[in-house]
This record gives C-alpha cells, sequence and structure tokens, in this order.
C-alpha cells in the first residue's frame, strides 16, 4: 500500500482490488482500472457515519469521488491495526455491514434521489465504497437559510416543499423488485444537490434536488434472516426521528417491522414536524432517556407535543404529520398518500397561469368561467379519509401475526421470480438501468424477430422489461447523460410499436425521455405549413440527436411518423408519413384515440385527424392517460420546476382561425389536450421530450 503524502493531510492510495458496480467489457478493463484504482484520498474533507467515515478522493484524471471506509481502517494510520480477538470479530462483522451497505447503495444507484455507486474493492485488507461524491448541502445545514413563519418554523409551502422531494425519491424505490428502506431519514442525512441549481435557486423555485446518503442503517424489503442477525437487527437509527421499532432489539416480530416502508414514514413525519414547528416532536434533552437508553419506551408510552395549525388550511397537513408519528405502522400513512397530501399546499407556487391568491386558484374552462378549487383543503381531506380507511384494512391484516407477515415475504419473493448467477451470465438482469445499450439492442433484435406479439412479450418479460402482468414498470428509466449536461432517464413507453423507416418491420424497443433534454419554441417564425415545417423537427434530426451520448445514437432507429405535414385542416388527407429518428409524440400515443362526438358539432373531423398520427403506447394506456383529465404521471420537469412539453400534433382548428401554426402540448399540470399555442410564440415557457427506438 502507497501511502504517500501528495499534499498535506491528503493520501495517495492503490487498490488491491476493485469490482465496478455496472458490468465492463473487457476490452474496457484496464481503462476503468486506471479510472480507480489510484486514489488521492482528502482526509480534510470527512464525513462520520455508523461503522464508517466518508472521505472526499480524487483520481488522476482529476475527478471526484466519495470514499467510504470502516472506522479501524489501516489505510490512513498507514500500518495494520493490532487487534484483539473482540476487535477482529467486530471488525469482521463491520465489514459485512458495509458490503451490505454497498448492495443497498448499488440497488438504488440508477434510482433519482440516491447517489451514484462506482464500485467495491479493497487496500491492504481494508475494505471500501466508491462512490458519487454529492455536491450540495444538507437539510441541517440549509435550515437557517429557508424561509421560516413569525412562529419560528418553516413557512407552511417550504415545509411542504422539503417533504416532496424526500417523498417522490423514497417512492422511487418501491419500483425495485426487492424496495430499499433507508432506515435512518434526518436532516443530516438529507441532502440538496446543487450541481444543476444553486440552493438559492431551489429555495426560490419551491423544489428541491433531493438526495438521500448515508444508507448504512437501509434494507431490503425481502430481506436475509443470516446477515439480518448479523448486520441488521442490531442497527439503530438517529433516536430523535427514528420510529420506535428502530430503538429497540426484543420485541416480538423485530425483524419483519423493521423492514417495513413505515419506518421512512414515521422519520420523515418527524423531520416535517420540526420543520413546522421548530422543534422535535420529543423533548428527549429534558428527560433522562439519552442516560438510559428507552428511547423506545418515550416513544411507545407517550404522545409528541401537540402541533398545533397555524391556520384553518394547514389541517390536513398537521394531520398526516400526526397520523406519520403513530406508535403502530398500520396506523401510519403511506408514502403516497402523504405525497398526495403534501402536493397540495405546492399546486399554487408550482403551476403558471393560474389566477386568484390564498388558498384558492382558478382554473379557466372553456365556457369562460371559473372553477374555485380548495387546493390545500378538500383534496387533502380526501386522501387523509382514505389513509384512515387504509389504516383499518392493514390493522385486520396485521392481527394475523407477524408470521404470516413473514410467510407473505417470502411469497412475494417467489413471484417476483427474482434472478440469479445462471440468468445474470445468460444476460438478464434486474431492471433497465441494468443493461447496457448494447445489450437493450440485442434484446430489442430478439423481440423484433419474434413471430407472434405474445412471444416478444414473453421476451420482454423475461429480460425483465414487463413485469409478471406484462405492464411496462413506471418510474423506471435507464439513465442517459447528455452532452449538454443534463442526466434524463429514458422510460420504455412500447414494445414492438414503430414501423421501421428501413421496411423490415417493427422495433422491438421504443423508449421516451422522462424530463426536457432543452427548452425552445417549435418555430423561430410562423410557419407556413405544419409539422414538416417546423424548425424544431430539423433540430431534433440535427444538434437534438448530438446531445445524445455516441454509443447510443449510433444504436437508434429511424421509424415512421404520421402527422398533420399540412396545418389547417378538416380532413385527414392532411396527414403525411414521415421519417424520424427522434421524434415527439403525437396526442394519440399519449393519451389514446378520441371519438368524433367528444368534439363539438363541426368539429367531428378532428377525430380523424388527431387518430390518424398513431396508436397509443402500452405504458400511457397502462398510466390511464386521457384526453379529457389531467394525469400526474405526465407531468414531467425541467429546472426543477413542471412544464409544457410539445407534442407534434397540429391544431388544425386553432390554426385556422388564428392563422398561425398551433401545435399542442402536455401541460404543466399533465393535460395532454388543451394546451396547443403558437409554433413560434408559445403562451407558457415549452420543453422538448423526444422518444426514440432502437
Amino acid at each position: 500500500m502507497d501511502t504517500t503524502n501528495t499534499a498535506p493531510g491528503d493520501k495517495l492510495i492503490r487498490l488491491d482490488t476493485f469490482d465496478t458496480a455496472v458490468a465492463v467489457d473487457p476490452s474496457a478493463e484496464d481503462d476503468a482500472k486506471r479510472r480507480f484504482m489510484t486514489l488521492i484520498l482528502q482526509t480534510a474533507h470527512r464525513n462520520n457515519g455508523n461503522i464508517g467515515h466518508v472521505l472526499r478522493a480524487t483520481n488522476t484524471s482529476g475527478e471526484v469521488f466519495a470514499v467510504k471506509l470502516l472506522k479501524d481502517n489501516a489505510i490512513l494510520s498507514g500500518q495494520a491495526p493490532d487487534r484483539s480477538a473482540e476487535q477482529s470479530a467486530a471488525h469482521l462483522a463491520n465489514t459485512a455491514a458495509l458490503f451490505e451497505e454497498y448492495r443497498h447503495l448499488y440497488t438504488v444507484s440508477h434510482l433519482r434521489g440516491f447517489p451514484r455507486v462506482y464500485g467495491y474493492g479493497s487496500c491492504e485488507d481494508d475494505p471500501l465504497i466508491l462512490m458519487e461524491w454529492v455536491e450540495g448541502t444538507s437539510l441541517k445545514q440549509a435550515l437557517p437559510l429557508l424561509p421560516h413563519d413569525a412562529s419560528g418554523g418553516l413557512t407552511t409551502q417550504m415545509v411542504a416543499a422539503v417533504g416532496n422531494a424526500v417523498l417522490r425519491a423514497l417512492l422511487m424505490t418501491q419500483v425495485l423488485v426487492n424496495p430499499v428502506i433507508h432506515r435512518d431519514l434526518s436532516p443530516a442525512n438529507i441532502m440538496f444537490r446543487t450541481t444543476s441549481r444553486t440552493l438559492e435557486q431551489q429555495i426560490a423555485d419551491c423544489s428541491f434536488d433531493p438526495c438521500l446518503i448515508d444508507m448504512g442503517s437501509a434494507t431490503m424489503a425481502l430481506g436475509d434472516d443470516t446477515i439480518t442477525r448479523r448486520a441488521d437487527i442490531w442497527r439503530f437509527a438517529t433516536p430523535a426521528y427514528a420510529a420506535p421499532e428502530m430503538l429497540t432489539q426484543d420485541i416480538e416480530g423485530i425483524a419483519a417491522l423493521r423492514r417495513s416502508p413505515a419506518i421512512d414514514v414515521y422519520a420523515l413525519s418527524s423531520i416535517l414536524y420540526q420543520l413546522y414547528s421548530g422543534r422535535k416532536p420529543f423533548d428527549f434533552e429534558s428527560t433522562d432517556a439519552a442516560a438510559t437508553g428507552s428511547f423506545y419506551l418515550v416513544k411507545t408510552k407517550t404522545k409528541p407535543a401537540p402541533l398545533e395549525p397555524r391556520c384553518e388550511s394547514d389541517e390536513a397537513l398537521v394531520q398526516i404529520i400526526m397520523k406519520g408519528l403513530s406508535v403502530e405502522q398500520c396506523d401510519r400513512p403511506t408514502e403516497q398518500q402523504m405525497l398526495e397530501v403534501l402536493s397540495t399546499y405546492l399546486t399554487d407556487a408550482e403551476s403558471e397561469g393560474r389566477e386568484g391568491t390564498g388558498d384558492e386558484a382558478a382554473i379557466d374552462i372553456d365556457s369562460g368561467t371559473h372553477l374555485k378549487v380548495d387546493v390545500a383543503g378538500e383534496r387533502a381531506r380526501e386522501v387523509l379519509d382514505q389513509a384512515r380507511h387504509d389504516a383499518t384494512t392493514r390493522r385486520r391484516f396485521i392481527i394475523g401475526g407477524v408470521v404470516a407477515v413473514v410467510a407473505g415475504l417470502s411469497v412475494v419473493g417467489a413471484a417476483t421470480h427474482s434472478f440469479g448467477i445462471p440468468d445474470y451470465l445468460g444476460g438478464i438482469r434486474g431492471s433497465l438501468d441494468d443493461y447496457t445499450w448494447d445489450q437493450l439492442q440485442k434484446i430489442s433484435l430478439k423481440i423484433k424477430a419474434a413471430e407472434t406479439r405474445s412471444e416478444a412479450r414473453e421476451i420482454a418479460q423475461r429480460y425483465h422489461l414487463l413485469d409478471a402482468d406484462g405492464h411496462i414498470p413506471y418510474p423506471c428509466t435507464k439513465r442517459v447523460k447528455l452532452t449538454n449536461g443534463l442526466e434524463v432517464g429514458a422510460q420504455l413507453v412500447g414494445i414492438r410499436h414503430d414501423e421501421l423507416l428501413d421496411g423490415t418491420g417493427k422495433a422491438g424497443l421504443t423508449f421516451m425521455f422522462d424530463a426536457g433534454v432543452a427548452e425552445r419554441n417549435a418555430a423561430a417564425e410562423p410557419p407556413s405549413a405544419g409539422k414538416a415545417d417546423c424548425e424544431l423537427r430539423e433540430w431534433l434530426d440535427g444538434d437534438g440527436l448530438k446531445l445524445l451520448p455516441n454509443k447510443l445514437r449510433a444504436l437508434i432507429k429511424s421509424v415512421k411518423k404520421v402527422s398533420n405535414n399540412a396545418g389547417a385542416a378538416n380532413s385527414a388527407s392532411c396527414l403525411s408519413e414521415l421519417p424520424a429518428t427522434l421524434w415527439l409524440p403525437a396526442m394519440v400515443e399519449l393519451c389514446g384515440t378520441q371519438p368524433p362526438d367528444s368534439f363539438a358539432e363541426g368539429y367531428h373531423y378532428l377525430a380523424d385527424i388527431y387518430n390518424g398520427e398513431g396508436k397509443e403506447y402500452q405504458l400511457f394506456r397502462e398510466l390511464k392517460v386521457s384526453p379529457y383529465s389531467t394525469n400526474e404521471t405526465m407531468v414531467r420537469q425541467w429546472k426543477g420546476k413542471d412544464t409544457c412539453w410539445w407534442e407534434r400534433t397540429v391544431s388544425p382548428d386553432s390554426s385556422e382561425t388564428e392563422g398561425t401554426l398551433y401545435i399542442n402540448r402536455v401541460g404543466h399540470d399533465g393535460d395532454a389536450f388543451t394546451y396547443a399555442t403558437p409554433a413560434d410564440k408559445p403562451n407558457k415557457r415549452t420543453c422538448v421530450i423526444p422518444g426514440f427506438c432502437i
């Protein structure tokens, strides 16, 4: 081991072993080793955890990483420690725990809201994890900078924004075959990334870019009893925020209780309680809990101090927080229910162009009337009523005994057809993001070559691109780093859907990005015709395509896309077929067909035009996207704010009446029908979110 000083306090180390978290092509193995095997540890940058500490490190190319080491490692001291038998046993257990942490980090590494992990290695037999160094500010550090109410707590909107950001990250793990529970949420473990937007910008937008760090106490919902006894069941969490079941080890069924998402709900509720009131739910400082270790008894035998709403409209927020602090897991709301309540407090702030003030938002209706909506009241109360009903249902289920729950987990594990070593060697991975683009192209070709649609779906299921019911997992994306520095997800939307331009059949896999790749108008000047004339179409085939990494760009297949290329029209004769590499979705591809009588008298012809542009993709059909309502799953973001995004569907009637080309968009609220706007001068900022086939 070389620990030569490269700067005061820094250490140059060379790893003995290193396994990358993502499979590396054998021809690129040497490059990977050169990238990761020699590191400079910057010991001045250090964060301590339960069993180890995290140091900032750079490689010889100047890339920045985080290295997690055990606390008793030999790397920093430069010599092997002289451990007693007891210390050696503890070191062995901590090594197992560190590898468990790596396993959990690897599982969530591709999900938005969690740090990237690069691999697991060793230096002089001391284990380490190499992962992303998250540039940002923790919630604990950011607290003084966030807007406060006169009562001493944060403003209601800011409390909701923080909770919303954390819940969206937690919910991402629910798409995994084996969901991950963080189990140690605290203001210190919630980071706000500042690589894309400064903290000041995030505060101003009331929209945060979270990253949940320190997975040392994390676990998987479907766990292993052996590792549970050795390195899981004895782990604890930050007492001020932890659920009671994380503060004891001697109650019946503790292992099953410790594998529930309800643990994260409790911890987040504790944090939101503190943000809203300026104090923690339990005053451990004025009791002897810290001295006696009786945190569990305090949280189960006493109630948190009452949380009083500052105004009537805050009642739903306070109620959902207090429900989250219930002693029994079955009485707590789900993460989704909490998200729905908190989101009602963000509607006004996140929506552009809404009229009204206070707790009411005015929504324009075509008739010219206005519908008054109590954003933070009625909808929140509906969610709370549903949470109470669900709590009763969960209680009935749990009465059967924790043993039944554990048995049920085993059944779930079998039902998910979890893959093992033989599957892995056969090219099968656990989820979309685990594949390389080359591997996905090979799967796509297999699906394309299938003799029947049923056979194609079986192939997609075998490779875990469809779930056991034949549905496309959502949200489940493959992360893509664009050349403009943005990182977006590629979401699978269809299987054998689009006709290839070369006439050889249908592309096996169709993807769409989950966020904007750029923000721009559809045209620089009013176009003379329809979609074919739009500058945006030309941009997609040129500069837009250049945003993609070379490996992906080389695999994309051109397809045939139908669109209205005339503009103002009153029959389907305006439709024609154009080649497309990167393309915008048609309205019908998002929300399905519309019958003629769904349009006003005199406009029935719109159905033939809109419906003629294609067929609805499987994903959007499963997400129940409708032309008659908003849909939360269609909400997309640009720089942390909900945004409108372009369709390729021209609005022929608006184009005729307005005398300029109007193009439809998906609205910032997820409405796929009502946001047509001039191509050259949209009334709201509009993003480009294209699709592609391989």
